[in-house]
């Protein structure tokens, strides 16, 4: 038997301080919750509603300054809307919500199933083809997987995968994109064989839009590559999209206004729909006349409420640092807006506050900030330089680069090497692998996918 002695230090964390933890990264929402549900198992939390005790007239004013603030950032965010939206698919890039037919994939199909007049082994299958089905309208199981569960022959399967392909909406029941495709190809009115080729052979050329190389091996021209291609782009590949659930996107209250009145910028948390915390007084002067059962208990509470009070002044405190940190390293952006930001870390903004990086993380997590230029997570304004030559954020030269795209001859795309010499003048020293990670992370395709014939 060996006995042996080890030394070691562990960093534990009271309750209390798990508490400030957890409170330092709630949001507004959850925060507003917690409190709600703390007021419920603690008798001596009482909420209040909080009380304006602004001059009227002042805080008109302000409101009035501020109302002014969010109808230029509804003005900039509908006019890029509209602007990004594209004559081809007709829709933003920004979406509120997902489409939604008000009817679920699997009941239209179902509803459609009479008209078939399916014997009763064929509507079997075909509804379990139904069920099978994912949101996008694709068969979720493998052909062989299909055969093993339903106990049938693969002449059966067939039978019911063509009835599910003449089914509305073209293109469901597929089992890949190229299916998808060739289902809604052969739907067409006027069928068009070339197209039909193409997404048969030749899908992965189309991708890449090497079209002359695509009508060269085609053995036709390119106006009837071109042709086809536009046929193309009129057929869904996700057919079950329109019959997905009302999807909305999650609603964000932000939980700091930056706000920019005539003497300058403020922030402003976001913290007038949170419920005010007072003490119970009643419960505080029963403490002494109580049995002493009763008075451990609520002096408990006592404490319970005390602290969370005082965390929530933490709290508060530690998150408008960081705004007010973020407000004086990134002023170009809210003065001029989005492609100005200029490298700031995490450390940077501790140096500042005078906290430990890992507290600025805890409490930028899942915060947004709503200025004049939109609604921004905290953790969007820190972006580090490109490299160690320049002061230049990745912010500034994906700005950059989206510009030169933009202005570039849609018949002739730079390639990424171009775009690396445009860059260059613009004193942005980068490598060609970086502007092309930085293209590829902005969904931007290569010189050969933007390339309009």
């Amino acid at each position: 038997m060996n006995l042996e002695l080890n030394l070691s230090q562990k960093q534990i964390l009271s309750q209390r301080m798990q508490l400030s933890v957890r409170i330092l990264q709630m949001n507004a929402l959850d925060l507003e919750q917690y409190i709600r549900d703390a007021a419920l198992e603690n008798p001596l939390i009482e909420l209040e509603t909080p009380v304006e005790t602004e001059d009227p007239g002042i805080q008109r004013v302000k409101k009035l300054e501020w109302l002014d603030s969010v109808d230029e950032s509804n003005s900039f965010l509908y006019n890029m809307n509209r602007h990004t939206r594209s004559p081809d698919n007709g829709s933003p890039d920004l979406p509120l919500y997902e489409k939604d037919s008000g009817l679920s994939l699997a009941d239209d199909l179902l509803l459609q199933l009479p008209g078939f007049a399916l014997p009763a082994e064929g509507e079997r299958i075909l509804r379990y083809l139904i069920a099978d089905l994912d949101g996008n309208g694709y068969l979720s199981s493998s052909r062989g997987q299909l055969l093993e569960t339903l106990g049938v022959t693969e002449a059966e399967l067939d039978g019911a995968l063509a009835v599910l392909h003449r089914m509305d909406p073209a293109g469901v029941g597929a089992a890949d994109l190229r299916e998808c495709l060739l289902i809604q190809a052969r739907r067409m009115a006027t069928p068009s064989t070339v197209l039909i080729h193409m997404i048969e052979d030749h899908l992965d050329t189309l991708a890449k839009n090497q079209l002359a190389k695509l009508a060269k091996t085609m053995g036709v021209t390119l106006e009837a590559v071109k042709e086809a291609r536009g046929l193309l782009l009129t057929l869904n590949p996700k057919p079950g999209n329109g019959y997905s659930a009302y999807n909305a996107i999650p609603y964000i209250r932000p939980d700091l206004f930056i706000v920019r009145f005539e003497s300058g910028f403020q922030v402003i948390l976001n913290d007038y729909r949170q419920p005010k915390i007072e003490i119970s007084g009643a419960y505080r002067n029963l403490a002494g006349d109580a049995d002493p059962d009763a008075a451990a208990y609520i002096r408990d509470k006592l404490r319970g409420a005390e602290w969370l009070v005082s965390c929530l002044g933490q709290r508060k405190k530690t998150i408008l640092g960081c705004a007010g940190a973020i407000l004086e390293r990134q002023k170009r952006f809210f003065e001029q807006g989005p492609g100005h930001l200029v490298p700031m870390t995490l450390s940077d903004v501790a140096a500042d506050l005078s906290l430990h990086p890992s507290t600025i993380s805890r409490a930028v997590a899942g915060k947004y900030l709503q200025c004049q230029w939109g609604v921004f997570g905290l953790g969007d304004f820190f972006s580090r330089n490109v490299s160690e030559a320049t002061d230049q954020s990745q912010d500034m030269v994906l700005s950059q680069l989206r510009r030169l795209i933009d202005e570039e001859d849609p018949a002739k795309p730079f390639s990424d090497q171009e775009l690396t010499d445009r860059l260059g003048k613009l004193d942005i020293t980068i490598s060609r692998r970086t502007v092309a990670k930085y293209r590829e992370q902005a969904g931007i395709p290569a010189a050969a996918g933007r390339r309009k014939f």
